[in-house]
C-alpha cells in the first residue's frame, strides 16, 4: 500500500525531526511522498538543523529492494554533484523505530531532505521561455547542468526531463530535480515498471525507453526530452499531448511514429534552431547531437546568431 498524508505520519515527523514545521504536502513524486517545510530552532535538534530554513523532505515506506537502490542511488549521485543545477542534499536516512511509542515501526521510512528552491517549475512558467532568445539560452543551461551526469565516469541518464522535473529560479536560471529514475548508461537498471515500457514520462520520453530498450539507453534519450521541450516551448503545444485527456498509448503512438513539423515551417524559430530541435528530437538515437560538445557548440552559434 502507497504511503498517505496523515496526521500520524505527520506527527511521527514531527517526532523524528525536532523543530521541523510542514507546510504543505505536495502530489507524490514516484511512490514518496513529498513535504515543503521549514526547520526551526528547537532544543531537541541539531543546532545546524534551523540553519536549513525552507526544505523539502521526500518520504517513502517499507518499498520494494530495487526502489531503495535507485533512491539510494539518487542521493549518491546529489551528495556526489553539489553544483547550481541541481538541489542541495542536506539529510537521509532510514528510520526504522518510532519514538512516540517507544517501539519498533510497523515499516521502513526513507526520508531524504533537500533545499527548497526558491522558484517556479518550468510547467508554470513556460511563456517567459517562448522566444528564442530565453529558450536557447535556457538550453544551453540545461545542457550544461546535465554534462555533470552525461560525462560523470558512470555516464548517467537522467530518463524523466520534463517541464514539472525543472525549477526556475527567481534569478531565472534552471535547477533540475527529481533524480529517482536516474541510471547509468547501458545498465540493466534497478527500477521495475508495470508497464511494457520503461519507467519515464510519456509525452518526453525517448522512443527507445518506451520501447524499454535498457541497454541502448544513453544521454541521447535525454537529448530527445530536451528537444520536446523546447518544441513546446517555442510552438506553444506540446507536439504529442494535444490535451490532458489523451490517453498514454496515443501519446505514446504519436512519440513513436509522427514526424514534427519543422518549427521554422510554424514561424516559430529560425532554421538553425529548427533544425537542431529537429535532430534532437529524431526517433532513431543515433540520428540525435552525438555528443555533449557538439550540442553546445551548436547552440553557442545559434545564440550568437539570435
Amino acid at each position: 500500500m502507497a504511503l498517505i498524508d496523515s496526521s500520524n505520519l505527520r506527527q511521527l515527523l514531527t517526532h523524528l525531526f525536532p523543530g521541523i514545521c510542514i507546510q504543505e504536502n505536495l502530489r507524490p513524486s514516484g511512490q514518496r511522498l513529498v513535504y515543503f517545510c521549514e526547520f526551526r530552532s528547537d532544543p531537541a535538534a541539531p543546532s545546524h538543523w534551523a540553519d536549513w530554513g525552507d526544505v523539502v523532505l521526500k518520504i517513502s515506506e517499507d518499498i520494494h529492494p530495487s526502489v531503495i537502490a535507485r533512491l539510494e542511488k539518487e542521493r549518491d549521485i546529489l551528495n556526489e554533484l553539489k553544483s547550481r543545477f541541481f538541489p542541495t542534499l542536506l539529510f537521509y536516512q532510514v528510520f526504522t523505530d518510532d519514538p512516540i511509542r517507544d517501539e519498533k515501526l510497523p515499516y521502513r521510512l526513507f526520508v531524504t531532505i533537500e533545499e527548497r528552491i526558491k522558484g517556479e517549475p518550468l510547467s508554470s512558467c513556460q511563456f517567459v521561455f517562448s522566444g528564442q532568445p530565453r529558450a536557447v539560452n535556457l538550453l544551453r543551461e540545461l545542457v550544461q547542468g546535465l554534462q555533470l551526469l552525461w560525462e560523470n565516469p558512470r555516464r548517467i541518464v537522467h530518463r524523466d526531463l520534463k517541464p514539472d522535473n525543472i525549477i526556475i529560479r527567481t534569478d531565472g536560471t534552471p535547477v533540475i530535480i527529481d533524480l529517482g529514475i536516474i541510471r547509468e548508461q547501458g545498465s540493466a537498471g534497478v527500477t521495475g515498471t508495470l508497464w511494457n515500457i520503461g519507467p519515464c514520462t510519456p509525452g518526453y520520453a525517448s522512443p527507445e525507453q518506451l520501447r524499454n530498450e535498457k541497454r541502448t539507453i544513453d544521454f541521447r534519450a535525454d537529448v530527445f526530452a530536451l528537444g520536446v521541450i523546447v518544441y513546446e516551448l517555442l510552438s506553444g503545444s506540446h507536439p504529442f499531448k494535444r490535451s490532458d485527456t489523451d490517453p498514454v498509448d496515443v501519446v505514446i503512438h504519436r512519440t513513436l511514429n509522427d514526424i514534427l513539423p519543422p518549427l521554422d515551417s510554424l514561424g516559430c524559430a529560425s532554421t538553425p534552431l529548427s533544425s537542431l530541435v529537429h535532430a534532437m528530437t529524431a526517433k532513431e538515437a543515433y540520428r540525435r547531437p552525438r555528443t555533449t560538445r557538439d550540442l553546445l557548440e551548436k547552440l553557442s552559434a545559434i545564440e550568437g546568431a539570435l
